[in-house]
């Protein structure tokens, strides 16, 4: 009996030397930090030592549940800070009938106006064809929740935005539709300045070593002197076609 009861004892003790010292969480919202505790694994509050494997677990799980950024890290021995940040939004994508946000690192999930931040990404929208622009088979399981890594291509929107974003057009588009044709990148651009309206069509693969964009900005700076709505339509080698919208 005294060595049944010595070794409870000492169990006891070991399991309290053991036990979590402090934990810190740093989150954003009050939303994060309960979330973060639904999940939590209950056997690191005894046994600290389960945090450094269980951390990870945590980590994927609600960067997978919720669009966020989680790190966890050991400040001294037996005590943590684990630090929760809501995901920022670079675009937003019309696709298969849903609005999606995507990050800068690709992470996909739906957009919610009572969540996001408009701010962040603009008001820009992109709409992308369901059967196109795409890394991998457009057939592929989207869920209607959570965080996946993006089925979309981003880097030719990584591109279009790089190279066009100085020009003084570019800050009022509204939608730009974006597929493929006959092998190149088509872009169309709803544009609304003041009370006119303009659509661009144009495959820049059409116009190597020149200068599309500023040739768009010189006609629509003139076109707004006249006024109206138009389609500028540079989908030709070396031509530009007007027309009214």
């Amino acid at each position: 009996m005294a060595m049944i009861a010595g070794c409870l004892t000492y169990f006891a003790e070991y399991e309290s030397w053991f036990a979590l010292k402090g934990y810190k969480v740093e989150a954003q919202s009050q939303e994060l930090e309960r979330r973060l505790w639904e999940i939590f694994p209950q056997r690191c509050l005894t046994f600290w030592p389960y945090l450094l494997k269980d951390s990870r677990g945590l980590k994927e799980f609600f960067e997978r549940d919720m669009p966020v950024t989680v790190e966890t890290e050991m400040v001294k021995l037996g005590r943590f800070t684990t630090k929760i940040e809501w995901l920022k939004a670079w675009i937003k994508v019309d696709w298969r009938g849903k609005i999606w946000c995507i990050s800068h690192d690709g992470r996909m999930w739906l957009y919610d106006p009572g969540r996001q931040d408009d701010s962040e990404v603009g008001k820009i929208i992109w709409r992308i064809p369901e059967q196109g622009n795409v890394q991998s088979d457009y057939n592929i399981q989207i869920p209607m929740n959570g965080v996946f890594q993006s089925p979309i291509n981003t880097g030719v929107i990584a591109s279009f935005v790089e190279d066009y974003k100085n020009y003084s057009w570019f800050n009022y588009i509204n939608e730009i539709s974006w597929e493929r044709r006959a092998g190149m990148n088509l872009f169309i651009l709803r544009i609304v300045k003041g009370e006119q309206k303009f659509e661009v069509h144009f495959q820049p693969d059409k116009y190597p070593g020149q200068d599309i964009a500023a040739n768009i900005e010189d006609i629509i700076t003139d076109l707004t002197d006249k006024g109206g709505d138009h389609i500028i339509d540079a989908t030709y080698e070396g031509k530009i076609f007007l027309r009214g919208l």
